[in-house]
């Protein structure tokens, strides 16, 4: 597994950080932009990954790939938190095998982090 070093780190309001849950595409992009995150490849792992992410404190921004955040019951959770919990937020965008009738994931990044991929 190739792993990137990291040099910095994307810090929204309050000093909370963004985590990605996704497949290794995903995760090697977002970590290029300063966001960490953990590879997953099934739902299953998701929803350990979320639970974990739930854990810290500094987590402001949870972001999953739609490709687990699809299955019925990481579906359930996310609706579950999103009802009980005003932070961490949670957005759930296409991953990197996404559908390409939905915006890109590079313009995606780019807007949800303001900066340019």
């Amino acid at each position: 597994m190739f792993v990137l070093p990291r040099t910095f780190k994307v810090i929204f309001g309050d000093g909370m950080i963004g985590y990605v849950i996704g497949d290794s595409d995903m995760i090697t992009g977002f970590r290029l932009v300063g966001v960490e995150g953990i590879e997953v490849s099934t739902a299953d792992e998701a929803k350990q990954a979320l639970n974990k992410a739930l854990t810290r404190s500094d987590v402001g921004v949870i972001i999953i790939s739609e490709e687990f955040s699809i299955d019925p019951t990481m579906r359930e959770e996310v609706s579950k938190l999103r009802q009980e919990r005003v932070t961490p937020i949670i957005l759930e965008i296409p991953g990197s095998k996404g559908n390409a009738n939905k915006m890109q994931l590079s313009d995606l990044v780019s807007k949800i982090l303001g900066i340019k991929v």
